[in-house]
């Protein structure tokens, strides 16, 4: 008999799946206000929330005046200061924000 189970998600498609154990919005928030909110948020996630996903919400910033200030704020953060801090992060599906995966 044929095995009928759906494929075991792995990759960026398991990050998307999981529920987030937290939010952090930045909407409306300069790009240093959202630097320090960002911050903020991942010392203390980074204690309670081992192993588990957090989404971070940026917006599209098709309100900035000019082009879009958080998206590039947040992804610097993860990518340098706070990489220790992350195991794997991905886009949200429509953009506007991002999953990332804190280390086990």
């Amino acid at each position: 008999m044929a095995n009928t189970d759906p494929p075991a998600l792995t990759g960026i498609a398991l990050l998307l799946s999981e529920y987030p154990v937290a939010k952090l919005d930045l909407h409306g928030m300069t790009g240093a206000q959202a630097e320090q909110r960002v911050k903020m948020f991942f010392a203390t996630q980074v204690r309670i929330s081992r192993g588990k996903v957090v989404h971070i919400i940026t917006g599209k910033g098709t309100r900035s005046a000019g082009q879009p200030v958080l998206p590039g704020v947040v992804r610097r953060l993860l990518d340098d200061e706070l990489a220790h801090s992350v195991a794997e992060v991905a886009g949200l599906p429509g953009g506007g924000g991002m999953a990332v995966r804190l280390p086990g």
